[in-house]
């Protein structure tokens, strides 16, 4: 976050971990143009199924948001197969590694 923030090109708001309803509202009372979302294994509501589901809502609320996942493709190779397929069927519109480098991840943001 911080490096988003001193990049200068994004003003970043981190919404803990929550509940997929809690982090909805939160995104709604924000009214971002992108959210990264982290994709893990735990807390259940971290999965990709549960992240999905946020994302499912927040392209019926608010159509204009992108939304990208994050993930450590070293300790969860599986996660990150599950991640890359998400964004190929659509239901994402990008993913990150943990293993880029903040100026990467930066100008990707950027082109969303």
């Amino acid at each position: 976050m911080v490096m988003l923030r001193q990049r200068g090109a994004f003003h970043p708001v981190r919404i803990p971990d929550q509940k997929p309803e809690e982090i909805l509202i939160e995104c709604l009372a924000a009214n971002p143009d992108i959210v990264l979302m982290d994709v893990m294994p735990s807390p259940r509501d971290n999965s990709i199924e549960k992240r999905l589901e946020v994302v499912e809502q927040l392209r019926f609320e608010l159509p204009g948001c992108r939304t990208a996942f994050l993930c450590d493709e070293v300790a969860y190779p599986e996660i990150a197969r599950d991640v890359m397929r998400a964004k190929q069927d659509g239901k994402v519109d990008a993913f990150f590694y943990a293993s880029v480098t903040a100026e990467y991840l930066t100008a990707a943001l950027d082109a969303i």
